[in-house]
C-alpha cells in the first residue's frame, strides 16, 4: 500500500466490503503471518478519526446504486459470458442468493450475475452502472473490470472449471445500495474501479468509500494512491499494515467473531479519500498473507480441486466441496463464497460544499445556451460579496462553479446572478441556496432565456420628403436564422411580415428573430414607381430597432405631339385621357413644347385619343393605351409617348401635254376658296409641293405659260386630310413650228407670167384631239431668186408656223398649181413621206406624194422641202394667190 498523500494519480473506485463465513480456525489473537506489523495510524499511512473529526468534504463522491441506475454485463470482445448458473442453482436449490443478498435480482435483466473466470477472459468481462451520481455536476457511470485472478488447478477433473465463480450483485447499506464481488474457489481477485462521463469519457471524480465488514485475515491491496485513509481507534486496533504485501489486513477478531468493519461496528471503521478517473485494487481471501507473492500479486502456491475442498469443520463445509455451480445441495452453506464491497458511511463529519451546475437554455427550444455570464455572491458581513464565476463547460454544455464552501460563506448563503446574457438574448435571472449537507451536494439549477427580438421600421416618402401611405413591403429572411446551437428558427426567403405604410409614411413590423433580413416594396403607393431595391437589414444585440428609409420617384406619362418627318413640335393639339375606372378622364391640349405631361399616374390600363389638330395635319382620332404597373408606364418610372401627326402634302405638276414631262418656266398661283392667294412660285423640273395646308376648295392658275406653251386653264380642286401626296397636274399644250421649202429651178421662171406662187396646207389633230387647219404659200419674187439661186440652179424659198399645236399626225399638202408639178418631196426624220404613183404633169401633188408630220416627235426644227419641175410654158401666167390671215384656234 502506498503512503497517504494529497496527490493521488489513481481513482480508487470503491471500498471493500468482505463478509461471508471464514472457515473454522482456534480464535487467538493476532492472524499468522501478522504478528509484530504495525497499526494503520502507526505504520503512518493513516489517520485516526472520531465522531466529532471533519474532513474535507469535497470528497464526497461515492458511487450508489439508484431508482435510475442501470446494469449492464458484458465482455469487451464477446468472446466471454455471464452464464449466471452459479447464481440460478444457489437460488434454486438452496435460495442462497436472497438470503445473502435481499437486492439480488438473478432474472434477466436483473442486478446480479455470475460468471466462469477463465484465463482467456481476464480484463475482458465487466460490469457498469450507469448513473450512479454526480461528480463535478456530471453524471457518473461506472465500470467494474475483472482484470486478474488465480483459477484453481482441476487436473485430472477436466469441465470442472465451474469450481471457480464470479459473482456481481448489490447489497444495501446505510449509504445507499452498492456494488458486491463474490468470489467461489478463487484465492484472490484483482478488479479495477473506472468512471466515465455520460458520452463514455474518462471521467476525473473527487470521492471516499468505507470499507465494511473485512473478516478476520482478509486483507486489500491498493494500486495506486490515496490522498488519505481515516480510521477509528477501534478499527486501528485490529487492522495492520503489511509494507511486504504494501496491503491492510484484518489480524485481530472483534468482540463479535465475524463482525470485521462493517459500519455498524465501531470497531470497524476504515475510510480512503481519493482522486482519479479509476482505481485498481486486490482482495485476499482469508489466511494468504504468506503466500502474496509481493505488492498486489498473486498467490505462490495455487489450490487443487478436490484437494484443497475437503476440509470441514463445525457446520460449515468449505467453499461448496460437493462440487461447483452443478452441485444440488439444499444447504446455502455450502454455496459459501467470500466477498468485498464498500459503502458510502463514514464515522467523521465532512465539510459542506456545493457543486454548482447551471443549464442555460432557450426558453423555447431548450438549446444549451453559450456566452452568459454567472457570477455567484456569498453572504458576508450581512452583505452579498462576489465570490467566483461559474464557467462554461463545453463538453457538458453547462456552467459550473464546483467547490462552493460552506466555511466560506455566512450561514453557508450563496446567490447566483446572471450578469451577462447570451448573444442575442434577454432576460434576468438569480437564485438563492444554502450549502447545508456535508460533503459535496450538486445543485443543478436551470435558467432560461428568451431570445432578443428586434424591430424594422420603414420611413417612406416622395419627392420634397413627402410623406407616402399606402406602400406595402415584404419581409423575408435572407438566410437561415438560427438559434447558438444550430436550430433553425426561420428559414431562409421566409417571408416573416408584411407591412404598409400608415399616413405618416412609416410601417413598422413585429417581434423579429435577431438576423439578416431583406425588405422589399410589394406594391408602390398611386402615381409612384415602384421600388425594386432588395434592403438588408441586419438585427443583432447592437441593432435591435433598424429604420429603412425609401424614397420613391413619382411616375410621370408625357405625351409629346410632334410633326412627322421634320419633328417640329405641334402646341395646342387636344387629346383625351381617362383611365379605366375613370378616376382620371379629362381633355387637354399641347403646350408650347408640344406637350401634355401628368405625374403620378396610378395603376392601371390608360386611354388617349387626339380629338383635335392643327391646320394642314391629318387627325389621328385612334384610341391608344398605356399600362401602369408597380408605378411603372409601360415599364418605365417616366414614359415619353412621341406621337406623331401627319398633314397634308399637295404636289402641283406642271407638265407638257404630250410628253407629261415636268416643264419649268411657268409662273403659277394657289388661290383659296376666297381667291386670296396662297403661294405663287415658277415651275420647274420637279411638281411643286406646299405641306401642312389646310384641306378645302382650291384654284390652280397659270398666270404665264412658258415659251412655247399654250397658257392652261385655271384648274379648281378639293384638297382632302389625309396623309397620302395629294397631286394636281396642269397640262400645257406645246407649240409646234413647221417650215415648209419649196425648191424650183430658177431657170424655170419666165418673169412675165408673174412671179411663181405655192400654196400650202398644214391640217390633223392636237394631242388633245383639236381639229387643227393651217395654211400659208411662199411667193418667188426676181429679186429674191436673182440672190439666192445656188449653184446648181435651183432656189428656195421657206414658210415657217411658229403655233402649232403638238401633234402626232399632221397631213401637209401643196396646192395644184398650173405650169408646175410636184416631183420630189423630202423632211426630217419626223416626217413619213409616201409616194403614191410617178410624178407627171397634171396630177395633183396629194396624189403623188402622201406626207404626215409628227410634230409631238420633233417640236421644233420640223422641215418638209417640196420640189417642183415646171411642165408649162404657154403665155398665160403664173398662179396668184390672196394671203388671208387666220387666227390660230
Amino acid at each position: 500500500m502506498k503512503r497517504w498523500k494529497k496527490a493521488l494519480s489513481g481513482l480508487l473506485m470503491a471500498a471493500l466490503m468482505v463478509t461471508g463465513i471464514s472457515f473454522p480456525e482456534n480464535v487467538f489473537a493476532v492472524s499468522a503471518g501478522m504478528d509484530g506489523l504495525p497499526s494503520v495510524v502507526n505504520s503512518g499511512i493513516g489517520k485516526m478519526v472520531d465522531k466529532s473529526s471533519t474532513i474535507d468534504g469535497t470528497y464526497n463522491f461515492t458511487p450508489v446504486i439508484g431508482a435510475n441506475t442501470k446494469i449492464r454485463f458484458g465482455c469487451s470482445d464477446g468472446s466471454g459470458s455471464w452464464d449466471n448458473k452459479f447464481c440460478l442453482n444457489a437460488e434454486q436449490h438452496a435460495h442462497a442468493c436472497s438470503q445473502w443478498w435481499p437486492l439480488s435480482n438473478i432474472n434477466d435483466g436483473g442486478n446480479t450475475r455470475s460468471f466462469i473466470p477463465y484465463e482467456r477472459l481476464k480484463g475482458k468481462m465487466y460490469a457498469e452502472y450507469t448513473n450512479v451520481g454526480n461528480a463535478n455536476g456530471l453524471p457518473v457511470t461506472m465500470r467494474i473490470w475483472f482484470l486478474d485472478w488465480q483459477n484453481t488447478n482441476i487436473s485430472g477433473y477436466p469441465g470442472y472449471e465451474d469450481v471457480d465463480n464470479v459473482v456481481v450483485s448489490v447489497d444495501n447499506t446505510k449509504g445507499g445500495a452498492t456494488p458486491v464481488i463474490d468470489i467461489k474457489g478463487l484465492k484472490w481477485i484483482k478488479v479495477r474501479f473506472s468512471y466515465y462521463d455520460e458520452n463514455g469519457n474518462p471521467l476525473k471524480v473527487k470521492g471516499h468509500f468505507t470499507l465494511s465488514d473485512l473478516d478476520y485475515s482478509q486483507g486489500f491491496y491498493i494500486d495506486g494512491k490515496v490522498d488519505g485513509i481515516y480510521v477509528t481507534k477501534e478499527a486501528d486496533d485490529r487492522l495492520i499494515y503489511d509494507a511486504r504485501t504494501d496491503a491492510i489486513w484484518s489480524a485481530k477478531k472483534g468482540s463479535n467473531a465475524d463482525d470485521g468493519t462493517s459500519p455498524d461496528n465501531p470497531e470497524g471503521w476504515v475510510t480512503y479519500t481519493y482522486e482519479g478517473d479509476s482505481q485498481t485494487m486486490v482482495f485476499y481471501n482469508g489466511g494468504t498473507i504468506q503466500n502474496v507473492d509481493g505488492p498486489g500479486k498473486g498467490l505462490t502456491t495455487v489450490q487443487s480441486y478436490p484437494k484443497d475442498f475437503t476440509f470441514t469443520g463445525g457446520d460449515a463445509i468449505f467453499n461448496g466441496w460437493k462440487g461447483s455451480s452443478r452441485t444440488e445441495a439444499t444447504d446455502w452453506h455450502v454455496w459459501n463464497t467470500s466477498e468485498f464491497g464498500y459503502t458510502s458511511e463514514m464515522v467523521m463529519h465532512q465539510t459542506k460544499n456545493v457543486d454548482l451546475v447551471i443549464k442555460k437554455a432557450d426558453e423555447t427550444t431548450g438549446e444549451a445556451l453559450k456566452g452568459a455570464e454567472f457570477t455567484v455572491y456569498k453572504m458576508q458581513g450581512g452583505q452579498w460579496v462576489t465570490y467566483t464565476k461559474a464557467a462554461w463547460d463545453d463538453s457538458m454544455k453547462n456552467y459550473k462553479a464546483l467547490g462552493l464552501h460552506a466555511e466560506d460563506s455566512e450561514g453557508g448563503k450563496f446567490k447566483v446572478v446572471e450578469t451577462k446574457n447570451p448573444a442575442g438574448y434577454t432576460g434576468t435571472w438569480e437564485h438563492e441556496f444554502v450549502a447545508k449537507d456535508e460533503g459535496v451536494v450538486t445543485l443543478t439549477l436551470d435558467a432560461t432565456n428568451a431570445r432578443k427580438t428586434g424591430q424594422i421600421t420603414i420611413t417612406k416618402t416622395g419627392e420634397n420628403n413627402k410623406k407616402l401611405s399606402g406602400a406595402v413591403f415584404e419581409i423575408k429572411a435572407a438566410k437561415d436564422i438560427k438559434t447558438a446551437g444550430g436550430t433553425t428558427l426561420v428559414a431562409a426567403n421566409t417571408v416573416v411580415d408584411t407591412v404598409t405604410t400608415d399616413g405618416n409614411g412609416s410601417a413598422a413590423s413585429k417581434q423579429l428573430e435577431l438576423g439578416q433580413y431583406i425588405v422589399k416594396e410589394k406594391t408602390a403607393p398611386d402615381g409612384y414607381v415602384l421600388d425594386t431595391t432588395e434592403h438588408a437589414v441586419t438585427l443583432d444585440d447592437s441593432h435591435t430597432s433598424v429604420n429603412v428609409a425609401v424614397q420613391n420617384q413619382k411616375n410621370a406619362i408625357v405625351l409629346q405631339k410632334v410633326s412627322k418627318n421634320d419633328g417640329t413640335v405641334m402646341e395646342g393639339v387636344t387629346f383625351h385621357i381617362w383611365n379605366d375606372d375613370k378616376s382620371y378622364d379629362k381633355t387637354q391640349k399641347t403646350d408650347s413644347n408640344g406637350r401634355i405631361t401628368i405625374d403620378g399616374v396610378k395603376d392601371g390600363t390608360w386611354h388617349y385619343q387626339e380629338t383635335a389638330t392643327k391646320d394642314g395635319y391629318v387627325l389621328d382620332n385612334a384610341v391608344k393605351d398605356f399600362t401602369v404597373s408597380d408605378g411603372k408606364v409601360n415599364g418605365q418610372s417616366n414614359l415619353t409617348i412621341t406621337v406623331e401627326n401627319d398633314y397634308t402634302k399637295l404636289d402641283l405638276a406642271k407638265v407638257d401635254s404630250g410628253t407629261g414631262e415636268n416643264i419649268s418656266g411657268a409662273k403659277l398661283s394657289l388661290l383659296d376658296s376666297n381667291g386670296r392667294l396662297v403661294e405663287s412660285w415658277t415651275s420647274g423640273s420637279t411638281p411643286h409641293r406646299i405641306e401642312k395646308l389646310k384641306p378645302g376648295q382650291y384654284t390652280l392658275r397659270e398666270d404665264q405659260a412658258p415659251d412655247y406653251y399654250k397658257l392652261a386653264d385655271p384648274i379648281t380642286f378639293t384638297l382632302e386630310s389625309k396623309a397620302d401626296t395629294q397631286t394636281i397636274t396642269m397640262k400645257d399644250m406645246r407649240y409646234a413650228d413647221l417650215t415648209i421649202v419649196k425648191k424650183i429651178k430658177a431657170s424655170d421662171i419666165t418673169w412675165a407670167h408673174g412671179n411663181p406662187t405655192f400654196i400650202f396646207t398644214v391640217k390633223g389633230k392636237d394631242i388633245n384631239g383639236k381639229d387643227r387647219t393651217f395654211q400659208n404659200y411662199v411667193e418667188f419674187t426676181e429679186n429674191y431668186v436673182n440672190s439666192h439661186t445656188d449653184g446648181q440652179g435651183y432656189v428656195e424659198l421657206s414658210v415657217t408656223w411658229n403655233k402649232i399645236p403638238v401633234g402626232e399626225d399632221y397631213t401637209v399638202t401643196e396646192q395644184d398649181v398650173l405650169r408646175y408639178h410636184l416631183v420630189n418631196v423630202t423632211g426630217t426624220e419626223n416626217v413619213k413621206i409616201s409616194k403614191l404613183q410617178e410624178p407627171a404633169k397634171g396630177v395633183a401633188p396629194d396624189k403623188i406624194f402622201s406626207v404626215h408630220a409628227n410634230l409631238k416627235a420633233k417640236p421644233t426644227g420640223t422641215s418638209i422641202t417640196f420640189e417642183n419641175q415646171k411642165d408649162d410654158w404657154g403665155t398665160t401666167t403664173h398662179d396668184t394667190s390672196v394671203k388671208n390671215i387666220i387666227p390660230l384656234k
